[in-house]
């Protein structure tokens, strides 16, 4: 017996499907995802026209003015509360911002909040298991005092916490530590926060103890990472180039690496390099814990948009190898996003900014939304507690085998 597949390779059930390519009121910089489901957005807030709310489900767009910051390359993370803080950005090259403001979904406005210690453009801000946020990096004012593998004296070293109850910022100044712009930032299982790359230059991975303030170095090899995932818990996927768009033009890698952070010993270990070399590559996780690359250059020359990758790949954490899916029209490069969306899709826009730059967003949607009928959820709880029990009522309840809570 002989048995032939011949599957179709556009077949959306193999390699998914993106949709049409969509225009939109400004170039997504920055999209993060809010509680009611709709992403807010923003790039430069030179006027009041830098930000505004996007409604998935609809396809509208709500202005959401403000402009006594520009939060050009700032860092953003939501709070218990539903409230997006937004913290640090742009005034001149390389040089960063003190301020900090806060966005309520419900009421689409944007109130200051308390300064920071330390100006800081290009910072990452995450959200910390006690509810208050952690930023850390960001240029203060180093004016075209680049060199790309050395420390910047630029840059903030000292990460600072923002409490959302009593609205303060508290600087850790015994955690002293130079990371490059946008350093890639997650929080274990154990709550303490590693990070395992950056923006512009790859580094040694390192976990901050927030509560004793003391850094510990994970692997003191350095492995290149353009951008990271956490994919299970203490898990992580990094891949492609790590390259400041202002260095001197250089060529990307396919490089992939994976971290347990859970294992009693702690190493990258590289794994099945990706189809297509990437910088300025985006990693988004995906309900059934595969990860989907989408964008990228072949090199860090932000113009250069003939570099442009347009194929999507899929990360299988099972087989640690990439497998290519469909491709998309536009190129996503410098200043690109990308995000999942509650209904299991990924949005994808921006790239530019400075340069040709893309209006447009386009949306992907993964090959798992093309195998049959989705199931339907009857009835949800409104909240639900840690460490309690909870019940989702579906008639589909016999053919589910699995089910992923995402934040």
């Amino acid at each position: 017996t002989v048995t032939v597949s011949n599957l179709n390779p556009n077949d959306p059930a193999v390699v998914g499907q993106w949709s049409a390519v969509s225009p939109w009121p400004l170039v997504a910089i920055h999209m993060t995802l809010m509680a009611d489901g709709n992403i807010l957005m923003w790039d430069d807030h030179t006027d009041d026209s830098g930000s505004y709310v996007w409604n998935p489900l609809s396809n509208t767009f709500t202005p959401a003015p403000y402009n006594p910051a520009n939060l050009f390359c700032s860092g953003h993370t939501a709070l218990p509360d539903g409230k997006i803080l937004v913290n640090g950005g742009h005034y001149d090259s390389y040089v960063g911002i003190r301020e900090s403001v806060l966005f309520t979904p419900s009421t689409g406005t944007w109130v200051a909040a308390p300064q920071m210690a330390y100006a800081r453009w290009y910072p990452t801000t995450i959200a910390l298991p006690s509810g208050r946020a952690i930023t850390m990096s960001g240029a203060i004012n180093c004016p075209q005092c680049r060199v790309p593998g050395f420390p910047d004296p630029g840059v903030a070293e000292i990460p600072e916490i923002y409490d959302p109850v009593d609205n303060s910022w508290l600087p850790l100044n015994s955690a002293a530590k130079y990371l490059p712009l946008y350093p890639h930032l997650f929080v274990l299982p154990d709550g303490r926060v590693i990070a395992t790359s950056t923006h512009e230059d790859p580094i040694a991975s390192a976990v901050l103890d927030v509560n004793t303030q003391t850094w510990t170095t994970v692997d003191p090899v350095v492995a290149d990472g353009g951008s990271s995932v956490m994919y299970l818990p203490g898990k992580f996927m990094k891949a492609g180039a790590a390259i400041n768009s202002a260095y001197p033009k250089t060529s990307a890698n396919r490089l992939t690496h994976v971290l347990d952070m859970t294992a009693p010993s702690t190493a990258w270990r590289q794994t099945s390099s990706m189809a297509f070399e990437r910088t300025q590559l985006n990693l988004t996780l995906l309900p059934d814990g595969d990860v989907l690359v989408t964008g990228g250059s072949r090199n860090s020359d932000r113009y250069d948009e003939p570099a442009a990758v347009y194929e999507a790949e899929l990360w299988s954490p099972t087989t640690e190898s990439f497998t290519t899916m469909s491709s998309m029209q536009t190129p996503r490069m410098y200043h690109s996003t990308a995000i999942l969306l509650p209904d299991g899709r990924v949005v994808v826009a921006g790239g530019g900014r400075t340069g040709p730059s893309h209006l447009n967003s386009e949306i992907y949607s993964p090959s798992y939304l093309f195998k049959g009928p989705r199931p339907t959820i009857t009835s949800a709880p409104a909240t639900i507690e840690y460490s309690s029990n909870f019940t989702i009522t579906t008639p589909d309840a016999g053919v589910i085998s699995s089910v992923s809570l995402l934040r």
